[in-house]
């Protein structure tokens, strides 16, 4: 196959060329390039030397790799297909750090896949990223593509296995850019909120911050769950619960965090000292599940209602939440009257939910509306 140039909405996706690759180079030196591609960093003189005969072979083994340029023709990014099975290729993609937040990605997307479609006589274009890589993930969604799930350790970056989404796109799926998901708006704020490190945040109590559950927590973390009082009222929890169930726990909350999943934060005191945890657990798009519980040394002081009510906010304010829902087993008077406090309207009950290993309990269900 030879080069072909493609237009791009005001980009231009070219063959590579010699003048590029300072800026290319300059994209490669990004943290945020070295947090996600899977390619040998730092980039080598060597691979640098390489890089357009590189460029060259791909093409001629019916494989694209485009340079994209704006309208004054400098680079803004790149996007290759890859053969990956028959009637089958690979979309990878990036943005300049200096074009981010213009739709490099998205344009790009759409005329490549078009390319693979009309021109390649392709049926299906794969995608995968790194989990974490909430903004691969945005802009994949944005183009048409299905997110079909993740491949636990699929892929090795530079010696360490990573997890991956992976997802495709089909003949007929290509979203324009007048027809965006109906959700693109909270999909996008909460692409943003995940990418960026978990925030410190104050509550109305002085002293109180939430913050990132630590290694440092562990033992009062182990210590709050096997609590009678929690075993009670939480559920799913391990019994007895040890040291090492908290350990686990610790990874878990960055993994559900990298997904976009859930946002956990520890209720901190002055002394820095783990005091209890809230979670919103992500569901439907939109909506949230209220989660809680408070060390026993931390009880009755009012700092769990603090912390709820700055959880909600956060949830409505940078996640673009527009309900949240909470429930607590029939009898936990303290989750109710934290509830209730928050502005929590209570609905009703559910009856004989899941609560651990065959142990079904009747909840409280209530919810909060943006």
């Amino acid at each position: 196959m030879e080069p072909v140039t493609l237009e791009a909405e005001g980009l231009r996706l070219v063959q590579w060329e010699e003048h590029h690759l300072p800026d290319l180079q300059r994209i490669y030196d990004d943290p945020l390039i070295e947090r996600f591609m899977v390619m040998p960093l730092p980039w080598s003189r060597q691979y640098r030397d390489r890089f357009l005969d590189l460029c060259s072979r791909h093409w001629r083994g019916d494989n694209p790799r485009w340079a994209v340029v704006d309208e004054a023709g400098a680079l803004v990014g790149s996007v290759a297909l890859t053969h990956a099975f028959s009637q089958e290729v690979s979309i990878t993609y990036l943005t300049a750090p200096w074009a981010r937040g213009r739709g490099v990605a998205q344009r790009s997307i759409r005329a490549a896949v078009a390319f693979a479609f009309d021109r390649m006589r392709m049926q299906r274009v794969a995608w995968d990223a790194i989990v974490g890589n909430h903004q691969s993930r945005l802009a994949a969604i944005r183009a048409g593509f299905s997110i079909e799930g993740i491949s636990r350790n699929g892929v090795n970056q530079r010696g360490a296995t990573r997890d991956c989404w992976v997802g495709g796109i089909i003949p007929g799926e290509v979203r324009g850019a007048e027809a965006p998901p109906p959700d693109y708006p909270i999909l996008k704020r909460q692409a943003a909120f995940f990418m960026a490190e978990q925030p410190v945040v104050e509550t109305d109590v002085p002293g109180l911050l939430l913050r990132r559950l630590e290694e440092k927590d562990v033992d009062d973390l182990a210590a709050s769950c096997a609590d009678p009082e929690t075993q009670r009222w939480v559920g799913g929890l391990p019994n007895p619960y040890e040291r090492e169930h908290a350990e686990n726990w610790v990874e878990r909350t960055r993994k559900v965090w990298d997904r976009g999943e859930s946002v956990l934060y520890v209720l901190a005191d002055d002394a820095d000292r783990y005091c209890g945890s809230v979670e919103l657990r992500l569901g439907r798009t939109g909506e949230a599940e209220l989660g809680y519980f408070t060390a026993p040394w931390a009880r009755g002081r009012g700092w769990m209602t603090a912390a709820t009510k700055r959880m909600c906010s956060l949830g409505f304010e940078e996640l673009a939440l527009e309900r949240i829902e909470w429930r607590a087993v029939v009898g936990n008077e303290a989750s109710r009257r934290v509830a209730e406090k928050t502005g929590f309207v209570v609905e009703g009950v559910k009856r004989q939910i899941l609560h651990g290993p065959g142990e079904r309990v009747d909840c409280w269900t209530g919810s909060l509306l943006v």
